[in-house]
C-alpha cells in the first residue's frame, strides 16, 4: 500500500483561486446562479434528490 501525501492548504488555495479566476468579472446574483447551477448538476444533489423522490412516494402511498 501507498502512502499518498498532499498539501490540503495548497490544494484549497488552488481551488478558490480558481474559483475567484473563473468569477471574477461577475456580480453577486450571477455568481449565486453559477453556483446554484453547478451543483444542481452534482452527483450528490441527484442522489438527495431522487432520495426525497423515494422518500416523498413512500409517505403518500
Amino acid at each position: 500500500m501507498k502512502n499518498k501525501s498532499f498539501d490540503c492548504v495548497k490544494m484549497t488555495r488552488d481551488i478558490r483561486d480558481k474559483l475567484y479566476a473563473q468569477n471574477k468579472g461577475k456580480s453577486l446574483a450571477a455568481f449565486a446562479d453559477t453556483l446554484v447551477k453547478e451543483a444542481h448538476k452534482s452527483s450528490l444533489w441527484k442522489k438527495i434528490k431522487i432520495d426525497k423522490t423515494i422518500s416523498a412516494i413512500s409517505k403518500s402511498a
